[in-house]
Formats: C-alpha cells, structure tokens, sequence
C-alpha cells in the first residue's frame, strides 16, 4: 500500500490533499464530511474583512453617537466581535471533532486592528492561519511596489502576534512573482498557495447589465500555479500548495511532481461532491504503485526547475517549440 503522507508548513498531514476554503468548510458538519471523504486537512471558509465593516455598519447606522454615546461603543465593539465569535467557534469546534489539521482563513485588504485578533485563532487551537489576500491593481496611481508592501505588512503584522505557521494565498498580479515569492518567504510565510480566485464579471448583452462570470475553476486551469511551482519550489524557503484547475489525480500528482507540498480542491468538490477526494486518493495510490513510488517523498519534486538538467524548458523555450515547432 503507497504512503501518502507529508508534511505542510510543519503541519503533519495523512496525505496532501486539503479541503480548500468554501462553502463546504463554513459548517462543522462540512469539514467532518471533507475529513471522513479523506482530507488530509481543511481550510476553513474565510472570514473577510468586509463582513466585519458591513455587519459594524449596519448596525450603528445613522446612530446619534454624541447623545448615544454607551450605545454606539456598545454595538461597534459587539458589531466587530460578532463574525469573530461565530468563526472562533467554528475553529474551536473543528478541533474536538477533527484529528487532521484545521487551518484558519482570512479573506484580508488591508493592514489594521483586525491583525490584533490573528492570536485569537491560535489561542482557540487553529494548526496555522491563510491569508488569502488580493487586492485588484486597477488603481491608476498606485504602484505594484505599494500593493506589495501593504501584503508584506499584512504578513508581518499578523507575524507578530501569532506562532503557528501562516500561508498567503496570492493571485497571479505580480510583475516581479518570483521576488514577491522570496520577500514573503523571507518575512515569515512557511506556505504559498498558487492562486486564489478572486471575482471576475461578464457582461449580459440582452439586459445590457454586469453579471458575474462562473467562478469555479475548469481542468484546463492547472497550468499557471504548475508552472510557477515548478519555477520557485526548490529556490524558496516555504512550503507550496497548488490552488485552482486540479479535478482529479492526474492534476495533484503534476502538482507534487512539480515540486508542491500539498493541493487545494474546492470546484471539483463542489461539482462532484467531497467524495471526489477518495477517488483521488485511490487515483494517486494506482499510481504511485505502477511507477513503484512507495511515499511522496519517492517523486516530490523531481520535475521542478531546480532538478532538472534543462532549466531553460520552464520558461521561453516550450514557449518557441510550441509555436514555431522548433526541436
């Protein structure tokens, strides 16, 4: 029988499939249901910044603070807590159900006081903390070294207060990927998720209106984050998890081929149901016996840049083969 266990960040997982932030990790039915289908771990449905700010102002609203001073402070300190407590429970109780690794999530902008409450999910039992974070570079007077550097003080901020291992999950919207990558890693990141999702919108030529495109992943999605894992899995001091496009076997093994320490399944659960990740695990285990691999530490890694004897196929040159065909 193939060993599928690994290691993430430290963490100690049965094998590198995680349960990825979702609807299907929002409940605590849903992570005992991603557990009992196989998980290796979960990430558990983020928690966004917004939530906090839009519940805070719902419910001051156009309340008279200077002649309802006690209750104003009353319900902005209740309206921050709120989201929190509910989350904290969440965590609190996937650890007495779970015996593989619950991973926090928070879907984060900006730097600023919620930084403060990152020791709130150690101190509940939390395995490590994500930060998913993307912030859109739409603005035409901010600079990609500003939108860096508000991630890096996201990182440091939170590093700050907390001792259990924390990933960023990033988008692909770096010019300089590979430095961004080394500077995080360099500042505390012990994982890279490769890539969130973020919203992407569709236009309705019928109502003339805006509508959101589909947002769960296709297959044909694996190459970027396989791409840039291949690249910086054996040049960076942290742990890579590949995110977005992986269905089925096939698609985690490429992954750990590349070099990744563990893969993120949110769409093809949601299509096909948590059990998809049985079916994986089986997929993965026929192979690793037909290749005569008996642990993922046989094969991790093998086709990254780092190992191979032609670096330069990674980048430019299958980029010419496959367009003018030359060998």
């Amino acid at each position: 029988m193939s060993d599928l266990s690994t290691s993430y960040m430290g963490l100690n997982l049965k094998n590198p499939i995680i349960a990825a932030s979702s609807s299907l990790t929002s409940s605590l039915d849903g992570v005992k249901k991603c557990e009992d289908a196989g998980a290796g771990a979960v990430v558990l449905k983020s928690l966004f910044e917004e939530q906090i700010t839009s519940d805070k102002n719902r419910m001051v609203g156009d309340m008279n603070f200077d002649a309802y001073t006690d209750a104003y402070d009353f319900f902005n300190a209740a309206s921050t807590d709120y989201y929190l407590d509910e989350y904290l429970g969440l965590v609190e109780d996937a650890k007495k159900a779970l015996s593989i690794p619950v991973i926090a999530s928070v879907n984060c902008v900006s730097p600023g006081k919620w930084t403060d409450y990152a020791e709130r999910f150690e101190n509940i039992g939390a395995d490590a903390l994500e930060l998913n974070m993307f912030i859109l570079p739409s603005s035409t007077t901010t600079t990609g070294s500003e939108i860096e550097e508000t991630y890096l003080k996201i990182l440091t901020d939170i590093n700050k207060n907390i001792n259990i291992p924390v990933a960023v999950k990033i988008g692909y919207h770096f010019s300089g990927m590979g430095n961004f990558i080394n500077r995080a890693a360099e500042m505390g990141a012990n994982g890279i998720v490769l890539f969130n999702r973020f919203y992407k919108m569709d236009i309705d030529i019928d109502n003339l209106s805006l509508k959101a495109a589909p947002i769960l992943s296709g297959p044909s999605e694996i190459h970027l984050a396989l791409q840039w894992i291949a690249l910086m899995s054996g040049e960076i001091p942290a742990d890579f998890s590949a995110a977005t496009g992986i269905h089925d076997a096939e698609g985690v093994i490429k992954h750990l081929l590349a070099g990744a320490k563990s893969v993120q399944l949110c769409s093809t659960l949601l299509k096909n149901g948590v059990n998809r990740i049985t079916d994986i695990k089986t997929g993965m285990e026929k192979w690793m016996e037909k290749k005569g691999y008996e642990e993922i530490s046989d094969f991790n890694g093998i086709l990254s840049q780092e190992n191979s004897s032609h670096p330069e196929a990674y980048e430019r040159s299958q980029y010419i083969k496959s367009v003018v065909g030359i060998s």
